[in-house]
């Protein structure tokens, strides 16, 4: 996997909706830039079917946590104490860029009318 393909490269999507944001064949989204003050209903993280997934694993099943979504309980244990969960009324600002690799994205467009994201993919 070459991991040195500028940001955009790959390609971006524009989305300002509702339904759920899954990016092409082969490809995962890696950066999320907010237009406009935004949150969102869930983030599907991916998860490598190998052993080289390095994300958030559940705390209670062990199985990897797929969603940003989780208890708090889970995530701290996984990403370390003080760590909470995203909910889905937290407000990313805009301009901020947060950096992972997700399959899957829905905005919350009842906690922010506006909500609006570029999505950047990779592989």
């Amino acid at each position: 996997m070459d991991n040195d393909i500028p940001l955009g490269q790959l390609g971006s999507g524009y989305l300002n909706g509702t339904g759920a944001f899954t990016p092409p064949a082969g490809k995962v989204i890696i950066a999320i830039t907010m237009v406009d003050n935004t949150s969102f209903s869930s983030l599907t993280q991916e998860v490598p079917t190998d052993d080289t997934f390095k994300g958030p694993v559940n705390a209670t099943t062990g199985n990897a946590e797929t969603n940003c979504f989780g208890t708090t309980a889970n995530i701290a244990a996984s990403n370390g104490v003080g760590s909470v969960a995203v909910g889905g009324s937290d407000v990313f600002p805009k301009g901020l860029t947060i950096y992972g690799r997700w399959k899957a994205v829905n905005l919350n467009r009842s906690a922010t009318a506006t909500s609006q994201v570029i999505l950047y993919f990779g592989y």
